[in-house]
């Protein structure tokens, strides 16, 4: 979902940017004259489905959730759940039979609203693109029907494939670990290049943009905050991103039992990626304490903006940091060392400005998404190559 998505669905353009990796692979994909790509995908915003074409990519948006509403099926009545996402599978099953591709590329295993769809789909290559790894995040006793339901779809998933793509090293340990045969491309996801507005005035010490999750670190980096307070009183930190109104509601109060009612910003969610840059430039520093990412575009955006970033030791994030540092990493739950990483760097304008220059110097050749694309293409390439070996495509 972006801007130019929803201008083709003919919605009014204030819906949320969502998986931005998504549509800028595409967008590099149509500067391309080698390539049809086909995408399927669920939408709860439309009331029927809808197909479109522009340039060498053709779009079939499937509607799912609730008959009549455009909104997704109410949690204590999960019929998708219950259902084991039938009504989209046999739809994707379906196009993906009149289609008959070369090759079918799932985007991510861990959203089993779609990924319990690439189960049903046999005869062709499949290559699974990593967005993450939802079996981290979530424990088996879960008692939510929908988390179990994609815990079990994410392990069926990465045990029963054999391709799969990734940007992050230890991403290839974890996936063998449930299928020791299975074998890895390495490629990034195309990240948003914000442009970089260096005559913006900074409004805040630090700024946090993500899914606003204790996952995410929030809650750690209200604590570090806290820390801080004691020797910087007038510290500010700025938060961005969309949650369940329940949990702002109880962050807000942590907040207010803290002292930091004068130093935490709660911005919500920013609709578009560049308002939401444009905001997050006015911060010196930001800070990220996931507990476990792949690369977080939140890490690689604020890299391309030339702020400097501090983040946990987890995921991807160490590769960040192989030929020389780019980012300051802090071990894992370790709000002490947080709280003082985060003080040192605001005592130090030049480290500010060179680990800014370092980082940003990194990005522009690391993560170009024309280099990524022809990375994908050229794994696709591989990936049907040796599958024709092995049992060539029937019509």
């Amino acid at each position: 979902m972006n801007e130019s998505v929803q201008k083709m669905l003919g919605m009014d353009g204030k819906e949320k940017e969502l998986s931005p990796w998504i549509p800028l692979g595409i967008e590099e994909i149509k500067k391309r004259d080698d390539i049809e790509l086909h995408v399927i995908a669920p939408f709860f915003r439309i009331l029927r489905n809808k197909t479109f074409s522009d340039q060498n990519v053709n779009y079939y948006c499937i509607r799912i959730g609730m008959p009549i509403f455009k909104r997704p099926w109410p949690a204590r009545y999960r019929l998708d759940v219950w259902t084991n996402f039938f009504f989209f599978n046999i739809q994707v099953q379906n196009l993906v039979k009149k289609i008959n591709p070369d090759l079918v590329n799932l985007q991510g295993a861990e959203n089993a609203i779609y990924s319990a769809s690439i189960l049903k789909i046999k005869r062709y290559p499949i290559l699974i693109t990593i967005q993450g790894f939802i079996t981290l995040n979530y424990q088996n006793d879960s008692k939510d029907s929908y988390i179990k339901k994609r815990l079990q779809i994410e392990k069926k998933i990465l045990s029963g494939m054999k391709y799969f793509g990734t940007e992050a090293s230890f991403t290839e340990d974890y996936i063998k670990s449930f299928n020791p045969d299975s074998k890895i491309f390495f490629f990034h996801c195309p990240y948003a290049k914000p442009i970089i507005k260096t005559d913006v005035p900074k409004e805040y010490d630090l700024v946090f943009f993500a899914r606003i999750d204790k996952r995410k670190g929030i809650e750690d980096l209200i604590k570090a905050v806290s820390i801080v307070k004691i020797r910087r009183p007038m510290v500010t930190l700025i938060i961005i991103g969309k949650c369940d109104e329940s949990y702002v509601l109880w962050l807000k109060k942590v907040v207010e039992e803290k002292g930091l009612n004068s130093n935490v910003i709660f911005k919500g969610y920013i609709l578009t990626q560049e308002e939401m840059h444009n905001e997050v430039s006015k911060a010196r520093i930001s800070v990220l304490p996931t507990y476990n990412d792949t690369i977080p575009g939140t890490v690689v955006e604020s890299m391309h903006l030339g702020i400097p970033v501090i983040s946990y030791n987890v995921g991807g994030n160490p590769d960040l940091n192989l030929e020389d540092e780019h980012i300051i990493l802090v071990e894992k739950g370790n709000i002490e060392k947080l709280a003082f990483e985060i003080e040192d760097l605001l005592n130090n304008k030049e480290k500010q400005i060179k680990l800014a220059e370092k980082a940003l110097k990194y990005a522009s050749i690391e993560f170009d998404n024309a280099n990524s694309i022809n990375q994908l293409i050229l794994a696709y390439r591989k990936i049907i190559e040796e599958s024709s070996k092995l049992t060539p495509k029937q019509n």
